[in-house]
């Protein structure tokens, strides 16, 4: 099972095996783990340059504490959100080209695109939305304005992914602390997770992606993890070098990308690969292009370019492979 968004036709010409020799910097920050070297694998991962198109500086443009981004088959960029509306649409140019989601999104949290539909979890009405790419509600999924622990309800849901047969593995979240399966048809199937530090338990749940070895991949955001699970619940492993995860993105080339937001330490992103070696990494926290502030989000469209989602700093960054 894969991770299913419109980044799954992402070339492989963005990710080619290159010799440890000619492994580039980025940011002035790469590194082959001793495993990779074991093996006598070295992977090219881009060099990265800001587009200095983004964030958008159009007149009367504000964010407001963008906390999702993807990009849609037609290459347009989709960020939760806004301070009018809570979904903006820009074109790759950073030209604003639709809003949409007032009056039914309360609080934007993340934004995921899979199957030709937009996703969007909602932490004051306890809902997950499912919508077309012009914001029509299709489907919402949890009891409006209700947090709770039950089979129809959500407590801050915070992240969606779907998996290959349609299943749904929700985070939730900040309250409950626990990941939601429904099945394709939004019905609940069960839940695993409780709140605490010990394998398979957490303190906010906050991003999940599902990788090409049908395993579950959860930001434990609070325990500074990411923790791995089958697609039945089952604790697999965890990784403790990533920081304070906020957000994932995996690409179909296995690498997984992580928003480190570390309030005490550096906020950064970092490249894994599906083992959890850290292949690379970038950033400081500051508000220069290719600085971060809490980054929270982050997508890499079909050429290659990494979007990044900052909610204290109020903008997106677009970063260009120029090694690619």
């Amino acid at each position: 099972m894969t991770n299913h968004t419109h980044s799954s036709i992402l070339t492989r010409r963005n990710f080619l095996k290159a010799s440890a020799a000619s492994l580039p910097l980025l940011y002035g920050a790469t590194a082959v783990t001793a495993r990779a070297e074991e093996k006598k694998i070295a992977v090219k991962i881009p060099t990265y340059t800001p587009d200095p198109l983004w964030p958008p500086k159009e007149d009367g443009f504000q964010y407001r504490g963008p906390n999702g981004v993807a990009v849609d088959p037609d290459g347009r960029i989709l960020v939760a959100g806004g301070k009018k509306y809570p979904v903006l649409v820009f074109s790759p140019e950073a030209k604003l080209l639709d809003a949409w989601g007032r009056g039914i999104i309360a609080r934007k949290h993340e934004l995921r695109i899979y199957n030709n539909k937009v996703y969007i979890c909602d932490i004051t009405m306890q809902q997950v939305y499912e919508f077309t790419f012009d914001g029509e509600l299709l489907r919402t999924f949890g009891k409006r304005g209700i947090a709770g622990p039950g089979k129809d309800e959500f407590n801050w849901p915070t992240d969606v992914a779907v998996a290959e047969n349609g299943d749904f593995y929700i985070t939730d979240g900040y309250g409950n602390s626990r990941v939601v399966c429904l099945s394709p048809e939004g019905k609940f199937q069960f839940s695993f997770g409780t709140k605490g530090a010990e394998p398979g338990q957490f303190e906010r749940p906050h991003g999940i992606v599902i990788d090409k070895n049908e395993r579950l991949l959860v930001a434990d955001r609070k325990n500074n993890r990411i923790q791995i699970f089958d697609m039945n619940g089952k604790f697999l492993d965890q990784w403790t070098n990533v920081g304070k995860p906020f957000g994932l993105f995996l690409t179909p080339d296995n690498l997984l990308y992580v928003a480190d937001g570390n309030f005490d330490g550096p906020h950064r992103i970092l490249i894994l690969d599906l083992e959890g070696n850290i292949l690379s990494q970038f950033g400081s926290k500051g508000t220069k292009p290719g600085q971060f502030d809490t980054p929270h989000s982050l997508t890499v469209d079909p050429e290659g370019n990494l979007y990044v989602a900052e909610c204290e700093n109020q903008r997106v960054q677009k970063f260009v492979p120029q090694n690619a």
